[in-house]
């Protein structure tokens, strides 16, 4: 909540006024990264500038090695988010140096995860697992030493590097992170734990091997958090497909708020093929489209029905859209739509199914000839 009002607070200009709430708070990591949300929606060039300001001056009151490593590393991913990268990379260099001279072990590993965490924000996924592994050598000196809080820190760690793949677009470095982090929870017996994060790894590689059959197995499980990781590292040419096919699966089970995203992110990417090598898999997308419109989702059919050339697979995907709104009971669109159906035979068909319009010069005035008779 706090975070949507000083956006909000950006947005109308009032920037003076978010800054001012800001300075009341205490926790220089909290304030960074309220100010890190704040900076990407920043329009003005003054208000960017004086957002800026006000991070690194945060950064710049650090109490010490650990805090001002994480700082850094907040400043440097907002200001690449932002699209200052030279001067964001300075900055996530500075948190790196910073972080690995923290001299107490356990501090180290803190930092050392933290600055991880912002490298993989900023898409320096390499830069992140060094990071992460020398958080671990850290944690392994900590814990020689006879330091108690080694262990549940470790879970903690773990756990970061497991939610940091959520900003990992590349799957080959997905499953070293999750190798990482499952080498994290054997080293501390947490035997239950390693195995789920396996699993997933074994997930990745399975998207990675573009194995639609296993998305399908998740789904039928009742996977849906598997199989959503599952198309996100799907090679593009199986990705806009996977993601449909969960999205119709989260529709269909009455979860819309989920569904949307996922059938938003597959259209986009359906589109910008289909723009950038002129054409995309129209049969697979017709399928899918009409199985939208089965369920009860015509709007959704239609979208993807914007994307389709051929006009057999299109006429029946438009039939079947209007049909649906028909049966929910909006007459005129599904008229509407019915006549721009391309094939001749699917409009009139389609016209009948929907209220027995086979005729549409009918309502025109024109007189309409069957056999013999004048109606």
């Amino acid at each position: 909540m706090i975070v949507d009002s000083m956006v909000e607070h950006v947005r109308r200009g009032r920037v003076d006024v978010a800054l001012r709430y800001l300075r009341e708070e205490e926790d220089p990591i909290i304030r960074a990264e309220l100010l890190s949300e704040m900076l990407k929606f920043a329009e003005r060039v003054e208000d960017h500038l004086a957002i800026k300001q006000e991070l690194i001056e945060t950064a710049n009151s650090a109490d010490d090695r650990k805090e001002r490593a994480l700082l850094l590393s907040i400043v440097g991913e907002a200001l690449i988010s932002a699209g200052e990268e030279t001067e964001g990379v300075k900055f996530l260099k500075e948190a790196t140096k910073t972080a690995q001279r923290v001299p107490i072990p356990l501090w180290r590993a803190e930092a050392l995860t933290g600055v991880g965490i912002n490298l993989t924000k900023a898409g320096f996924y390499e830069d992140a697992y060094d990071m992460f592994v020398k958080a671990f050598e850290a944690l392994i000196t900590a814990k020689e030493n006879g330091t108690r809080e080694a262990i549940p820190l470790a879970s903690k760690i773990a756990e970061s590097i497991v939610k940091s793949v959520e900003f990992v677009s590349d799957g080959h470095w997905a499953i070293l992170f999750f190798r990482l982090a499952a080498e994290i929870y054997d080293f501390i017996g947490l035997r239950f734990p390693a195995a789920s994060i396996r699993a997933k790894e074994k997930i990745v590689e399975r998207a990675i091997d573009g194995d639609i059959a296993c998305l399908r197995r998740l789904l039928a499980e009742d996977r849906v958090d598997d199989a959503i990781l599952l198309t996100r590292y799907l090679p593009l040419e199986y990705r806009p497909l996977g993601l449909l096919e969960v999205a119709f699966w989260l529709y269909s089970t009455d979860h819309p708020e989920l569904a949307k995203p996922l059938f938003d992110e597959a259209h986009e990417i359906l589109r910008r093929i289909k723009s950038e090598k002129g054409t995309i898999n129209e049969l697979e997308i017709s399928s899918v489209a009409i199985d939208f419109a089965k369920l009860g989702k015509p709007e959704l059919a239609s979208k993807l029905a914007d994307l389709l050339d051929r006009e057999d697979l299109l006429s029946e995907v438009l039939s079947r859209v209007a049909v649906a709104h028909y049966r929910a009971g909006d007459e005129f669109l599904a008229r509407a739509i019915a006549r721009t159906i391309p094939d001749e035979s699917i409009k009139r068909k389609t016209l009948q199914q929907i209220g027995g319009e086979a005729h549409v010069g009918y309502e025109q005035g024109l007189p309409v000839v069957s056999g013999r008779e004048k109606r």
